[in-house]
Order: structure tokens, then C-alpha cells, then sequence
């Protein structure tokens, strides 16, 4: 198999001559301008060969076309970071205006997707673009002030999330146009630990399936990824997705609970931390017991985020290994 026939049919739960793997982290310099950003992205794929490529820009580039002042990173080891809220009172929410996906950053960020596109053919590496859910956007935009507003005004949060869901909507489907082959779509607060259930499926869930909702009907990858610990696993079945990502080895959601659960893909299995702190040796013990649990089947191997730049190379290479099952 080739890696896009590998990976695909891992999405469809079909046989695979063997699992297919992918790990991606973050340039906070380099993303700062397409060219940076499709460069780094495409020299950390070509020194390790993964199966897919996960394009990571900043995570605040989905906000700043509605005029979040950012602090820049000035090295690729710090993130860049907000300098102030962009939401500040329950009126803010109200004033948002639903941007085309095509201009300011996002058009930055389509020009990535075509940079990148163009040193790929037709049957290599698929290519899959990170996408933040509706309310994932609303918090980065208001910050812990989210959860009040949640509570208190809640139909001002509304409008500003149908705002926010039509943006994406909009951006999501133009990426796919130009040259992604799926959606990577990151949902941070389908957590226990952060929101009720119920607050979670009205104020998450609703907006995310607006935002897919051109996406859902072109055959392309979606993989649903849910951050934190305590995560509303269930509610992946509520999305037109292939895979769901999350962190099996924290949360209370096993692989084995995960198998039950869902007839999804699995992408998971490797750990941030255990990438960079065990030896070679610890990390692919780590790949062979996540491959026994599922039998090779239904599974992507990947961590639940971006590795540290600090992770050793020797450990990134070991996992080349794996083609030789």
C-alpha cells in the first residue's frame, strides 16, 4: 500500500499491511507566514516519512481575522500568546461578524495548504488541515470569562457561536478546495472537568455540526479530536467522522473501552511524554502493545498533540520500525 490507500483504508476499518502513524508539532516562528509554515512542515515530514501530514499552525490563527491582538513568538520554542481578551462583555459576542475563510490569516493559512500541495503527487501523503471547533474558538477568544457567560448570558453566546460556526463552515469547505484532503477538527473543551454534558451538546456539538456541515458531504477524512481528560467520548458518535483522537492513556476511556464505544478509527496510542523522555526501546514497546489491543486493525498510531521540539530524534526515527512488521 502506499500511504494514502494505507491510511484511508484504516479510516474504513479495512485491512492494512500495517498501521499506518503520524506525528506532527508546532513551529511558533516559522508559522508565522505560509512560506515558514509549509517549509517546516514539509521538512519535518520528509526527515520522518509519516503516513499522513497534520498542518499545525498558530493556535490562535483562527482568531485573529477578528481583530485578536497577538504577541508574536520570536523563536519556534515559545508559542505565541493573546495579549488581551478579545471578548470582554456579553455584548462582544453580538458584534462578531461572520468572515469569508478566504482573506487576512485564513487566506495565509489556505496559502499554506497550496504550497504544501504543490511538493505532493496525487497518490502520496494525505494531507489534513487542523480546523479548532466553534466553541474551542469562543474560548481562546474570552478566556475563562467563556464559562460565565456560558451560565449567565447564555443566548448572547449563541449568536456569537453561529457566527463563529458559519466562518468555519465556510473556511473549512475553501481548504478542502484548495488542496487539503481532510479536516483535523480540535475540540478543547469536551472535557467533564470543564462543562456539564448537557452544556457541552448545546453549546458544542450543535455549532461543531454546523461547521462540518459542507465538509460532511465530500469524501474526505475527518478525524474528531477531543483534548483533556474526562472527555464526552459518546458524543463522537453524534459526527460525521472517520477517526477520533484523544489521549487513551490518560483519560478514563481505554482503547479497549474505545473499540466498544464507537466503530470509529482510533487515532491514538503514543504519548507526548513518552515520546520525549523513554528510551527508543520503551517507545516502540509502547506501539506494540497499543497494536495488540486492537490487532492492527481500526488504528493510527499518533500522540493526542504536538510533540515538544524537545523530543529526541533517535525516538522519531525508531518509529520507523514499524514498517518492518
Amino acid at each position: 500500500m502506499n500511504k494514502r490507500e494505507r491510511v484511508y483504508a484504516a479510516l474504513e476499518g479495512a485491512p492494512v499491511d500495517r498501521v499506518p502513524i503520524s506525528i506532527w508539532r508546532h513551529f511558533h516562528k516559522q508559522n508565522q507566514t505560509p512560506t515558514g509554515l509549509a517549509s517546516s512542515t514539509l521538512a519535518f515530514y520528509k526527515r520522518y516519512d509519516f503516513d499522513f501530514i497534520k498542518i499545525t499552525p498558530s493556535s490562535l490563527y483562527a482568531i485573529k481575522d477578528w481583530g485578536a491582538q497577538i504577541v508574536f513568538s520570536k523563536d519556534d520554542e515559545q508559542p505565541s500568546y493573546l495579549k488581551k481578551p478579545l471578548i470582554t462583555k456579553p455584548d462582544d459576542w453580538r458584534d462578531l461578524t461572520t468572515l469569508s475563510g478566504l482573506d487576512g490569516t485564513y487566506g495565509q493559512i489556505l496559502e499554506t495548504i497550496k504550497l504544501i500541495k504543490k511538493q505532493l503527487t496525487d497518490d502520496d501523503v494525505p494531507l489534513l488541515m487542523t480546523i479548532r471547533s466553534p466553541l474551542t474558538i469562543a474560548y481562546q477568544m474570552a478566556e475563562e470569562l467563556l464559562f460565565n457567560h456560558l451560565d449567565n448570558y447564555p443566548t448572547d453566546v449563541h449568536i456569537g457561536l453561529a457566527t463563529i460556526a458559519e466562518t468555519i463552515c465556510r473556511f473549512a469547505n475553501v481548504a478542502l478546495e484548495v488542496g487539503a484532503d481532510g479536516i483535523f477538527f480540535f475540540n478543547q473543551l469536551a472535557s467533564a472537568d470543564l462543562l456539564s454534558e448537557k452544556t457541552y451538546q448545546t453549546f458544542a456539538v450543535c455549532y461543531d455540526l454546523i461547521a462540518l456541515e459542507q465538509v460532511k458531504s465530500q469524501p474526505a477524512p475527518l478525524v474528531l479530536h477531543l483534548q483533556g481528560e474526562h472527555v464526552f467520548f459518546e458524543s463522537v458518535n453524534q459526527y460525521p467522522v472517520h477517526a477520533i483522537s484523544w489521549n487513551c492513556h490518560r483519560d478514563n476511556v481505554s482503547i479497549k473501552d474505545a473499540l466498544n464505544l464507537t466503530d470509529k478509527t482510533l487515532v491514538t496510542g503514543l504519548t507526548r511524554l513518552g515520546l520525549e523522555k523513554n528510551t527508543p526501546e520503551e517507545v516502540m514497546a509502547q506501539v506494540e502493545e497499543t497494536i495488540s489491543q486492537t490487532d492492527g486493525r481500526r488504528l493510527i498510531l499518533a500522540p493526542p498533540g504536538p510533540i515538544s521540539s524537545q523530543t529526541p530524534d533517535a525516538n522519531l526515527q525508531a518509529l520507523k520500525k514499524i514498517r518492518n512488521r
